[in-house]
């Protein structure tokens, strides 16, 4: 008797297993599908801070086109919505893209000044033909309270440097001795860049460089190449006659300090790709994919 209720227990969890688990599963799998924009958003807002943590009326973190209501069926996190970002994302059906950068050429978005222009004019008609909801991912993936800047985090990933960076100075990297020239080579190798600019010795011997992706601006940038013993400033992008200006009179006074510029997109796009993962571990059911924008320079 006492198999015989053994066989049956046994049957009878078989039974829950093949029963239960299956709609268990495709619970969790389908928990992104159906889920408007706005909801969409919501799980991310919570998933950094919360609305305690969140500076709705002075963040650039919102909807730039695009119905927030509107069934999300895919998600695309990019550098910037470039037209072909957006074709590659109508051609994989996600309608949501997820940007760093902004979409109409301004830090704000603001489009009263493009209201004739051609180019936002085409742009904007294939947005709304193909109803595109665009939401700015920028200052607050840069900040999430307790986790590491989301677009260093992604760039560390693709360099192989996490090992490197300074426990006290998340911008500071210690690298084994290279010089200036083969710090170069490496980056446009690891990062498939066609152009890169360098300024100083290329046969300047380094091992401590600050790191500042993007457009951080002149001043930190001076701030930067003054902390104790870096040698190496490695920089999105800079206006010329800011912190340019000042590396070159560093060189021209004989300090052995230099500075590599990648670009912006370069020096961000893999924070993007980074944060395609982290939208995964929370908005299961929907594809999300990263399409890079692309550098947009090339060398002659």
């Amino acid at each position: 008797m006492r198999n015989i209720a053994n066989v049956m227990n046994k049957s009878f969890l078989f039974m829950l297993i093949f029963i239960i688990l299956p709609s268990l599963l495709h619970g969790q799998q389908s928990k992104g599908a159906g889920m408007t924009a706005g909801e969409i958003i919501e799980m991310i807002k919570e998933h950094t801070g919360g609305s305690s943590a969140w500076r709705d009326t002075t963040t650039i973190d919102n909807f730039k086109t695009g119905d927030p209501g509107e069934i999300v069926t895919g998600i695309v996190t990019t550098f910037t919505p470039t037209m072909e970002v957006l074709a590659q994302a109508v051609e994989n059906n996600c309608n949501l893209i997820i940007s760093h950068e902004p979409t109409f050429y301004n830090h704000a978005d603001e489009v009263k000044w493009l209201e004739n222009d051609p180019v936002y004019k085409a742009k904007l008609d294939y947005i709304n033909k193909h109803h595109i909801i665009i939401w700015r991912f920028h200052d607050h993936w840069h900040n999430i309270p307790g986790k590491p800047d989301g677009i260093l985090l992604g760039m560390m990933d693709t360099l192989k440097w996490k090992s490197y960076q300074s426990a006290s100075d998340e911008t500071i990297f210690n690298l084994p001795e290279t010089t200036v020239k083969e710090l170069a080579v490496y980056l446009k190798n690891q990062l498939n860049i066609k152009t890169i600019r360098v300024v100083g010795d290329p046969g300047l011997k380094i091992s401590k460089i600050a790191f500042l992706p993007g457009a951080y601006g002149g001043h930190s940038h001076v701030k930067a190449l003054e902390k104790e013993g870096v040698q190496l400033l490695l920089i999105g992008e800079a206006t010329e006659w800011e912190g340019i200006a000042y590396i070159s009179d560093a060189v021209g006074q004989k300090r052995n300090q230099a500075m590599i510029l990648l670009g912006h997109e370069v020096s961000e796009e893999s924070g993007m790709k980074e944060c395609a993962k982290w939208l995964r571990d929370f908005i299961p059911g929907l594809p999300i994919k990263y399409i890079p924008a692309g550098e947009p320079f090339w060398q002659p």
